[in-house]
């Protein structure tokens, strides 16, 4: 499922707008629905900026339910705010439009014939299909599934024979209720498609060989595969479901979790010769007001999704579970009478916002079906797994490597030093059996320390220092079987030294016995109650270590960690915060990293060297001479940066991409890319 190909077209795709008549009304007693026509109305300026070929509208367009006096005024309302689109907009039904789906304990009104005639004539027919190209559109509508109404049975009737006659055409289907949000055999609840009708439409998107589909209603992301169609659960444009809240760990954002603003946006989808890209746009919560000017859309570095980078060499460590099921509480409006069971895929969702395909997780988790069957899944997007232990698996460990060595690249065994010679012949045997590349690192504790007086603290780490090369000399001198057997050694990198430094002299010592290295950029103190919060220095440390991560093909970087460990020992901050809302490390990631793949380039490095207000690391790439600036604090002026001029400029922590009088006029305030012109 990772594209190939040339991109043909491009559209978009927004959800649950829920807008209102401009002058107010009283439909929702929550702040944060007042705002929601000011943010469709920024996300129609993106949507101009971007220049999608067409969009869809998932439902829920207003707020107000077509029982209530302000409907009719609410749909021209958005009429109008969506009529400044530039592409061709089409829509489908949701259940603020044309009522709930047909069950006794929703919150509203049900769907009826009254209210599909108001739906109709306000945005015409409730389904409908088109093509472009040689791919196929179908737009459904949800609510009337087990309705008993007579539409139902004809819209049934109509989507047999529409995907029937789209034969070997590409199809994607578009719909406001999921079919399912984590499993196809879940129970009922407010944000599924109820049975029968939901084994019907599965029935029905397995034998016509749909490609994607995308789903509304929830206001949050989830990702299912059904065969080997790809569901999308879209983010909403107006507010989040606070319910959802329980899914992070952490205190809930604005309104008790409904204005949690950074969770907002659309999805641009890009419609490859072979395959697809959803791409989440982040809106922020953004806001256009009525008659306001259009905001400036400066030039930005393009993001590339996971299945578009695929020789992204940047992997993270997932610390936090990354497929964790919760339940719900049991609170109405939406689920009153039982707990709904829910599996958090924003860690996904994150992964793909940066272009991240490598992750690190525990051996262990082969050994839970329902995250092995996820691994499995996500392989199939250009995912991969490496995984690790403490000591050389045995017995059913052994076997799950063996049965899932297409989902698992390498598996990193963790030994105390003074046994590792001891454990070559299981390397061996493990090697020769499971066809894995073997990773092999020391474990070091507190234990392992000389003690500075009465000074104790707890430790457990894995990884050699660049200094303890001696080290793993002396363990090839007493083992030289090792050579053909360990792919790879660990090391560690920690805040107080540089990637810059450190990598590069990896490179030569690994050059020098002919191995390789996987090097983990520790965004932690080497003091277990000290908390990293300082998010400039993170930044600047993140974009050191992408930057050398793209240098060498013997020494592969990992991020250590993804999201922020806020609690417990070592704590700091991440790449996203604990609601995977993003730090300003992982704009860094993102931007750095789609900057050096889309030129395909590799990269040459340079000096590093310190400069007015900051550190200057300089390189090549593609045959042009580049500076990674570093700010220290404040901002950096480029009056002090001595590098041959004109330069192109990129904002890092904005992706803005321009010459230095636009980009840079008021200094360098977060890292930064030159490249000469």
């Amino acid at each position: 499922m990772t594209v190939s190909g040339n991109p043909l077209f491009s559209f978009a795709v927004v959800a649950d707008t829920h807008m209102r008549p401009e002058e107010g009304d009283d439909s929702s007693p929550f702040p944060v629905n007042e705002m929601a026509n000011d943010r469709a109305r920024y996300v129609v300026s993106l949507l101009n900026n971007l220049k999608p070929d067409f969009i869809i509208h998932l439902g829920d367009i207003v707020h107000p339910v077509p029982v209530l006096p302000t409907y009719d005024p609410a749909c021209e309302a958005a009429k109008a705010v969506l009529g400044s689109l530039d592409a061709p907009i089409y829509y489908l039904p949701g259940n603020h439009d044309v009522g709930d789906k047909p069950n006794p304990q929703m919150p509203a009104a049900g769907i009826s014939d009254a209210n599909l005639d108001a739906y109709e004539a306000q945005f015409g027919e409730s389904w409908q299909s088109f093509d472009k190209d040689d791919c196929h559109f179908t737009l459904i509508n949800a609510q009337l599934m087990n309705s008993g109404l007579a539409r139902e049975k004809k819209q049934a009737e109509w989507l047999e024979e529409d995907l029937a006659l789209a034969g070997h055409k590409r199809k994607f289907l578009f719909i406001h209720y999921p079919p399912c949000i984590r499993s196809e055999d879940e129970a009922q609840n407010y944000d599924n498609i109820d049975e029968p009708a939901r084994a019907w439409l599965l029935e029905l998107i397995r034998e016509y060989w749909v490609e994607a589909m995308f789903c509304g209603h929830v206001h949050g992301f989830f990702y299912n595969l059904h065969g080997d169609a790809e569901s999308y659960i879209l983010p909403s444009t107006s507010f989040f479901r606070q319910d959802y809240s329980e899914l992070f760990r952490v205190e809930a954002a604005d309104q008790h979790g409904r204005n949690d603003a950074e969770k907002l946006g659309f999805f641009m989808v890009t419609v490859y010769a072979d395959g697809h890209v959803a791409r989440l746009i982040r809106t922020n919560g953004e806001r256009l007001s009525l008659g306001a000017p259009e905001p400036n859309w400066p030039p930005r570095v393009p993001a590339l999704h996971t299945k578009e980078a695929e020789k992204a060499a940047i992997g993270v460590h997932l610390r936090h579970p990354w497929a964790e099921e919760t339940e719900l509480p049991y609170n109405g409006p939406m689920d009153e009478f039982h707990r709904k069971a829910v599996r958090n895929d924003y860690t996904l969702m994150a992964l793909w916002e940066l272009g991240i395909s490598q992750v690190r997780v525990p051996l262990s988790e082969l050994m839970v079906p329902r995250i092995r069957d996820r691994m499995i899944a996500l392989s199939r997007n250009g995912h991969r797994f490496g995984a690790f232990c403490f000591g050389v698996p045995e017995g059913a460990y052994r076997d799950a490597l063996v049965t899932n060595r297409e989902v698992i690249e390498s598996i990193e065994i963790v030994v105390p030093w003074a046994d590792s010679e001891y454990a070559v012949p299981e390397l061996k045997a493990l090697k020769e059996e499971t066809r894995l590349d073997i990773v092999l690192t020391k474990i070091e504790t507190s234990a392992d320390k000389k003690a500075a007086g009465s000074r104790f603290s707890h430790f457990v780490a894995h990884g050699f220092r660049v200094s303890e090369i001696d080290q793993i000399d002396g363990f090839l001198k007493k083992a030289p079987d090792a050579r053909q057997t360990v792919d790879a050694y660990v090391f560690r990198i920690s805040l107080d030294r540089s990637p810059w430094k450190d990598v590069q002299e990896l490179h030569r010592l690994m050059g020098e016995r002919n191995t390789t290295a996987i090097v983990n950029i520790r965004l932690a103190s080497e003091n277990p109650a000290e908390y990293i919060a300082d998010d400039r220095k993170l930044a600047n440390q993140v974009a050191e270590a992408v930057l050398v991560g793209y240098a060498y093909d013997d020494v592969s970087v990992f991020i250590d960690t993804f999201m922020d460990l806020d609690r417990g020992y070592f704590p700091r901050h991440g790449l996203f915060d604990r609601r995977f809302n993003p730090r300003p490390a992982s704009f860094v990631f993102k931007y750095l990293q789609s900057t050096i793949l889309g030129v395909g380039a590799d990269i040459k490095l340079g000096e590093r060297y310190k400069a007015a207000g900051g550190l200057v690391c300089a390189f090549e790439m593609a045959g042009r001479d580049g500076w990674l600036l570093l700010p220290d604090t404040g901002a950096m002026a480029m009056s002090g940066i001595d590098v041959p001029r004109p330069v192109t400029v990129i904002d890092l922590l904005t992706g803005i991409v321009g010459p230095e009088s636009d980009v840079a006029r008021n200094g360098i305030k977060g890292p930064a890319l030159l490249i000469s012109n």
